[in-house]
């Protein structure tokens, strides 16, 4: 993973629904598959992790770059962009076997989806770092 040009603290925060059918258990296995943080279930049957660290992102760093898909999470990152937050949205059950897919919608993901939101001053240079156009 090339280091990160950031030198402003970057906010991520992870949620994800639990479902009737899921045990709170395997959402925060599929999130801590992609994403290096602490997720804990809540009240309201959802799952919620922080993290600090942009490291925490590495798993993706990397894996967007094999699939090919730096496209569309760049294109989510910036439509989804209100000041310095931005969102972008993962397949739950893709994650539950480690893999990173990112998707554009909630219905794309049956269980529901992962929803990694970030918040930094230095968006921009988040975003390049993350996904950049070349």
């Amino acid at each position: 993973m090339k280091k990160s040009p950031i030198t402003t603290p970057v906010e991520l925060k992870v949620e994800a629904a639990v479902n009737p059918s899921e045990s709170p258990e395997r959402v925060i296995a599929a999130i801590t598959n992609v994403i290096e943080c602490s997720p804990e279930f809540r009240y309201g049957r959802r799952v919620i992790g922080r993290s600090l660290e942009i490291e925490s992102l590495r798993t993706i760093y990397e894996q967007i770059r094999s699939r090919s898909a730096m496209g569309v999470l760049r294109r989510m990152l910036l439509n989804n962009r209100v000041a310095d937050s931005t969102c972008f949205l993962l397949n739950k059950q893709a994650a539950a076997t480690g893999i990173v897919v990112v998707i554009e919608e909630d219905q794309e993901s049956p269980l529901g989806p992962i929803r990694v939101t970030l918040d930094c001053e230095e968006l921009d240079a988040l975003i390049d770092w993350l996904v950049p156009l070349d």
